[in-house]
């Protein structure tokens, strides 16, 4: 096969740093027995691990720019042939190589079943067809005050606005009155589309798994969010515990996401779908996306039952044996302490638990006097991440309870 190779997410090898050491292209895909092309920034370049001689390199600035591509594919098809595989894993890419697949005639996602990981008005149209709960929503711009403030009025405040594409919470705003939704609204640009739904109070869960072509779901992982993507933008620790096997609990999430992501209609693909389960004992769909969690979610889920979800992503796209399903052998948790503000800031103590605790078996905080500066994205070098791993979950969530109270960081100016 014609392989490209998209990557933007990066590698630290020799480091005590783990972010992305799950994404090994070359165990992957057989770069002898492929021509194999990588397109990559300069982060990304950390990721590529094979033999210099089994693969192309190409380097771009930003890859968010779709006619940058356009004469690197061509010459990829020129010298090569037709390209039968474009491999993207970041949720920031996957429109970008939707779109290039379909200029490119690449078999794998088009635009349309791309919408469907992708729009969030899209899936909850179609969760709520299938007759299965999701906010009320209605999609607005710069154009649409009058209505916004109508769904308002029928719909009550708080209120979420946010893009129908976004991730890890960016531009997602909670209007608490009808002079907050106006001035929301008024400055959204006048084209396109933005969602606006009904504030859903709850626990929020997300629920990772695996979904084969033919559209079952084969793999259903769910667990418990602690705190949201939203209030760890505001600087509270995040993360998640996974629920137990056999639990009733458990078999209620799992069943719901099941059928919504059924009702949505992916194929091929890992996914990663949030919802919010209500004091009423009610589950409301939030949204989902057609690809790998974010933050530690990956690890988490490689350690508590031995998948991969990147590896069988790709062997699924080029048609390989895969695992698609394992037991989960054991109970997972992830957490991180966000950065503090005011970056670039120097470390001057902070908090390690040192074979202290039972289920925490990896931990990345950086160093006395280290320089902590910014960097995009969860899986990153934030003021403390966690691992957690046992087989009981009442330890595991000890565990989590003891470092969300203890952890500590000092910082001064560099």
């Amino acid at each position: 096969m014609n392989i490209v190779i998209i990557n933007n997410l990066a590698r630290f090898p020799g480091t005590a740093r783990w972010d992305f050491d799950l994404v090994r292209y070359d165990d992957f895909i057989d770069h002898r027995a492929h021509r194999v092309s990588y397109i990559v920034n300069r982060r990304g370049r950390s990721a590529i691990t094979a033999s210099a001689d089994s693969y192309r390199l190409y380097e771009l600035d930003h890859l968010d720019d779709a006619s940058a591509y356009r004469p690197i594919l061509n010459g990829i098809v020129q010298s090569s042939g037709p390209i039968d595989r474009l491999i993207v894993f970041s949720e920031s890419l996957q429109d970008l190589a939707s779109q290039l697949r379909a200029e490119f005639d690449i078999p794998g996602k088009k635009p349309d079943e791309n919408r469907l990981g992708r729009d969030k008005l899209v899936m909850k149209q179609k969760v709520a067809a299938a007759g299965l709960r999701a906010p009320r929503y209605t999609s607005v711009n710069s154009t649409r005050i009058e209505h916004a403030l109508a769904f308002a009025a029928d719909t009550g405040y708080p209120l979420i606005l946010k893009p129908i594409d976004g991730q890890s919470s960016h531009g997602v705003r909670k209007i608490t009155d009808a002079a907050q939704l106006r001035a929301a609204v008024a400055d959204l640009p006048s084209d396109g589309e933005w969602d606006l739904e009904e504030f859903v109070t709850g626990t929020l869960m997300h629920i990772d798994g695996l979904v084969d072509q033919a559209g079952k779901v084969t793999l259903v992982v769910p667990s418990r969010y602690i705190n949201t993507c939203l209030e760890f933008a505001a600087g509270a620790p995040l993360g998640a515990i996974m629920l137990e096997p056999g639990t009733a609990l458990y078999a209620y999430v799992s069943r719901f996401a099941t059928q919504c992501i059924k009702a949505i209609g992916l194929k091929a693909c890992p996914f990663h779908l949030e919802l919010f389960h209500t004091n009423n004992d009610d589950l409301v769909f939030l949204e989902v996306g057609a690809r790998v969690g974010g933050a530690d979610v990956p690890s988490m889920i490689h350690q508590a039952t031995g998948i991969n979800l990147f590896g069988e992503w790709v062997n699924m796209s080029l048609d390989q044996p895969a695992m698609l399903h394992a037991p989960i052998r054991s109970i997972g948790a992830w957490l991180m302490f966000p950065r503090p503000n005011g970056l670039p800031l120097r470390v001057q103590s902070v908090t390690r638990f040192d074979r202290s605790l039972e289920s925490l078996y990896r931990q990345l905080v950086p160093e006395a006097g280290q320089l902590i500066e910014h960097e995009d994205g969860y899986c990153s070098m934030q003021s403390g991440r966690f691992l957690f791993n046992a087989d009981s979950s009442q330890q595991v969530t000890r565990d989590v309870e003891y470092v969300l109270h203890a952890f500590r960081i000092e910082t001064t100016l560099p």
